[in-house]
């Protein structure tokens, strides 16, 4: 019982309030002078005399912060929770059984009053049984298991129950897997009741990976190439670099290093499957293998790239040895092969270089490119090189040769000289120009294109540069139409890769209409094999320059494998005579009839012809004889300057030009 009951003492204290309400208010209000002052204050009186005596204060204490706002009935039903508990209990259940299921252990049970075992999905599928047959009791494992682990497992088990321990144990299987025994741990600990006696023991169940069997399989995602199983890059540049030590310390010890590389085995996807280009692969790593000695390490080092490390090459006639090695290995790589069917020949250059000529993993892997590099460059696809003295010294001007075009495009160093195209029917009249790039290189001056054009083509470069060059072409093309040469055109070359963009069509577009330049003004040269490349989306590209208003020429016609049943359906306005049937058609019978046979093919289809490469009279005269007048060569003119050609233009248009000078701002491009 408290002290003091707060409650009462406010209620005191309000009716001692009132009191004094009544007792002093009236004298202060002037009650003797108006009766009505009183009212308010009599209402006030009677309002906190009601409150002391009446009003019902809240409960304090621990109580003040709960809510006020629930009400809570005298009497609660339980019916509706014993249900909730219920639930919950079923969740619970579930949700232990989940977690049983998506564990990577099985896990079991087993009850001591009946003897019964429970076994979780788990279980029986590390066992490679259903339930069914795990049944209540550990006969499953006993069947399973080697029998001496049996033994074991009984004795821990009692001892488990005895001594109210844990325990765990790995028992073999009998069942094999790859000729390797299969391993379970099983675990076990006792639960008891208030009076510690054991009333079940709770357990699980896990495989064992063999570490030997772990290891082994992280040497090989580490070292070995998935899709052929022969070693990877990583592999084969740690064993490279332990012979390259070996030999350091043992000058009699040989070695070397052959890398094949597969031609054209893009082609191959692209024409088949990446499945089918994997199965290639696949047939290829395993005729290196056995083509090699057991002590050689064969790798794949890139994606259609093999090296093969061939160590220990000794004797006085181990040059020989070595010889008979890589050409044995080389006739089995690219001897036929049949995939899904399909017969295939395969193409294989191969580089080789011994320890000899170099002592560090970094040289013999760049000389070996750089021989595959010479190889594929030169034209010998397929074949067989050794490291030579100067081969590396070469790929290293040709890296350099590479950088300095990507220069070059960023600083336009390339220029552009026109060769006229002559009409001898019509007086000798120029017709038109070719634009022939020309690169003028800060630190050696001219650069032929000859040195330039091939590299660009195989690093791709050959498109900004040819884009460049369009560019340049249209803008003096447009300079000499404004100058009243209305009927002129200027050729532009365009390459197989410049050709096969998706957007070929929209540049030229955007080029011709940036410069102002009318598209009967502008030929485009491709050459033959540009030409039978994809035909049916060059028809398309051809076909939609061609409604724009350029004309399209045929280059070097008669040096590729144009199927004439196609060509009739080309957009084609020209077809340009390869130099090779010009040099001798006055004195060689058989150069003569090839030209004349291009000859007739041209007219014979209604297009026009050009010879190229023209450079005596007697070669004038066939042509003129054979009904070919427009001609292009040294007879006439060699390329010329944009001054020069304006000269020659000048000098040999039919029709007067509008303007004899070069203009200024045209004189500044050109002289860029």
């Amino acid at each position: 019982m408290r002290l003091f009951d707060e409650h009462v003492i406010l209620r005191f204290a309000l009716l001692f309030a009132c009191f004094l309400f009544a007792a002093f208010i009236p004298e202060i209000v002037g009650f003797t002078d108006n009766y009505l002052n009183f009212i308010p204050y009599f209402a006030a009186i009677v309002f906190l005399a009601y409150v002391s005596i009446f009003y019902k204060f809240p409960s304090v204490g621990n109580l003040k912060k709960m809510r006020n706002d629930v009400q809570i009935p005298d009497k609660i039903s339980t019916d509706h929770l014993a249900r909730d508990y219920q639930k919950d209990l079923l969740e619970k259940d579930e949700l232990f059984q989940l977690m049983v299921d998506v564990s990577s252990d099985g896990f079991w049970t087993f009850d001591v009053p009946t003897g019964k075992v429970y076994w979780s999905n788990r279980v029986a599928k590390l066992l490679d049984l259903s339930l069914v047959e795990m049944g209540d009791s550990f006969a499953a494992i006993k069947s399973q298991v080697m029998e001496s682990d049996w033994n074991i497992f009984r004795k821990e088990f009692a001892r488990s129950l005895n001594e109210k321990v844990s325990f765990t144990l790995v028992l073999r299987l009998i069942k094999k897997v790859d000729g390797e025994n299969v391993q379970i741990s099983i675990s076990g600990r006792p639960q008891c009741n208030e009076e510690g006696r054991p009333i079940r023991v709770i357990g699980s169940v896990s495989s064992v990976v063999d570490r030997a069997a772990l290891e082994k399989q992280n040497y090989f995602y580490v070292y070995q190439d998935a899709l052929t199983g022969v070693y990877n890059r990583k592999f084969f540049l740690e064993k490279l670099k332990v012979d390259v030590d070996m030999a350091a310390e043992r000058p009699d010890y040989t070695f070397a290093v052959a890398l094949m590389d597969i031609d054209s085995f893009g082609a191959i996807n692209d024409s088949y499957s990446i499945n089918f280009g994997d199965n290639v692969l696949r047939i290829i790593s395993d005729r290196i293998k056995t083509s090699c000695r057991e002590e050689d390490c064969v790798a794949r080092i890139g994606p259609d790239v093999f090296a093969v490390i061939l160590h220990n090459i000794q004797g006085i006639n181990a040059d020989n040895d070595l010889l008979s090695i890589v050409r044995r290995l080389h006739n089995k790589v690219k001897s036929p092969i049949e995939v899904d069917g399909r017969e295939l020949y395969m193409s294989v250059s191969m580089a080789v270089v011994v320890n000899r000529d170099v002592d560090c993993v970094e040289d013999i892997l760049a000389n070996a490119n750089a021989v595959l590099r010479d190889l594929k460059k030169s034209g010998n696809h397929g074949g067989v090189q050794f490291f030579a003295g100067g081969i590396r010294e070469k790929a290293m001007k040709l890296y350099k040769l590479e950088y300095d075009i990507r220069r070059a495009i960023q600083a336009q160093e390339f220029l552009l000289m026109y060769q006229p195209i002559v009409d001898i029917d019509a007086g000798n009249s120029v017709v038109g120009f070719e634009a022939l790039v020309r690169w003028n290189n800060t630190e050696q001056g001219i650069v032929p294109p000859a040195e330039f054009i091939p590299i660009a083509e195989e690093t791709g470069l050959i498109v900004p540069m040819g884009g460049l060059i369009l560019r340049m072409a249209c803008e003096q093309a447009k300079k000499w139409v404004d100058m009243g040469y209305k009927n002129i055109r200027v050729a532009v070359n365009f390459s197989a890769k410049q050709f096969a963009l998706d957007n070929m069509v929209d540049e030229v577009k955007r080029v011709l209409t940036e410069t102002q330049l009318n598209p009967k003004n502008l030929k485009l040269e491709i050459t033959e094999y540009t030409a039978m490349c994809e035909v049916e989306k060059t028809v398309e590209i051809m076909r939609a320059l061609s409604s724009m208003g350029l004309q399209i020429s045929i280059d070097d016609f008669g040096t590729g494998y144009s199927s004439l049943s196609y060509l009739k359906h080309y957009p084609v306005h020209t077809l340009k005579m390869d130099k090779s049937f010009v040099d001798h058609v006055a004195e060689d019978e058989e150069d003569a009839a090839f030209a004349r046979m291009v000859i007739g093919i041209a007219k014979s289809l209604h297009l026009d012809i050009i010879a190229e490469g023209v450079e005596n009279r007697e070669q004038l005269e066939f042509l003129r004889n054979e009904g070919c007048h427009q001609i292009q060569g040294f007879y006439f003119s060699k390329p010329l300057t944009p001054e020069d050609a304006l000269a020659y233009l000048q000098e040999h248009y039919l029709e007067e030009p509008v303007e004899e000078l070069v203009p200024a701002e045209s004189a500044a491009v050109e002289s860029a």
